[in-house]
């Protein structure tokens, strides 16, 4: 799977979206209004207590939107792709997949792009200039690169979580309610991870590191300290999407390698 490759499936994928252009935009509409609520409603909640664990609106607006901008860039590429895989697997369509002489997951998750994704991606990135702007914030050049390198790793961790799961359906074939489970997990980073146990906040930084996507980095910008983690250890925050994202594609492999067929 070549780069030239994918952006000729991404141009096919445009003109197969553009047969119903209604349908297109109007989910695309629908999510915009479907997330812009959200951001109202934690607003909302903020103006009746001011702050929450001492987070203002712009500092929650901020971890907010790095959480639902980076979702959508890692997701375009593995959450439908890797949700239909139970279904595949099952019916033995994946055999299809596995005899192109190609890599088959890059061309998995390249034939599956989602482009709907860019109303995530309009209504987060929005907010998160605004959130940048009202911070104020002293900007040096290392900020701006770890900012950056945030947003990539925080795309990288969610892939890899997303691809995780999807493989568990080569061995379990059921993955389903792992989903549900993510995204039920994935809400706690909507927050400061203080307003949380100290069970939660370990299990999200030490298990399942959705606290590395927003709330770390959110915290080096904004000079807070976080119970678990050092100052000094910040930098190593942008290592844990690839790790996240290459230990989520060797899984993917080795579940692929053990699949023997529908019903194997």
């Amino acid at each position: 799977m070549t780069l030239r490759l994918f952006w000729k499936l991404v141009r096919l994928l445009m003109k197969e979206r553009m047969e119903y252009r209604g349908d297109f935009f109007l989910a695309i509409a629908a999510q915009i209004i479907s997330y812009t609520g959200d951001y109202i409603i934690i607003w909302l909640f903020i103006q009746k207590f001011n702050h929450i664990a001492g987070w203002t609106w712009p500092e929650i607006a901020l971890l907010y939107s790095i959480s639902l901008f980076t979702y959508a860039l890692g997701a375009a590429f593995s959450f439908v792709q890797m949700r239909d895989l139970e279904g595949q697997v099952n019916n033995g369509t994946l055999d299809a997949l596995l005899v192109k002489p190609v890599n088959p997951y890059l061309y998995l998750i390249c034939r599956g792009f989602n482009l709907g994704y860019i109303a995530h991606l309009v209504v987060s990135g929005s907010v998160l200039i605004w959130a940048l702007t009202a911070l104020d914030l002293e900007w040096s050049a290392m900020q701006i690169i770890y900012l950056v390198l945030t947003i990539i790793s925080g795309a990288l961790i969610q892939t890899g979580i997303l691809t995780t799961i999807g493989a568990t359906s080569f061995i379990w074939v059921r993955s389903g309610f792992l989903f549900n489970l993510f995204f039920k997990i994935k809400d706690f980073i909507s927050y400061p991870l203080p307003v949380f146990g100290t069970f939660i906040q370990i299990l999200l930084t030490f298990v399942i590191p959705f606290a590395f996507i927003n709330y770390y980095p959110a915290s080096f910008l904004l000079s807070r300290d976080t119970m678990l983690l050092s100052d000094e250890v910040m930098w190593l925050v942008p290592l844990m999407g690839p790790l996240c994202c290459l230990a989520g594609y060797r899984f993917w492999m080795y579940g692929v390698n053990r699949y023997q067929g529908a019903g194997g």
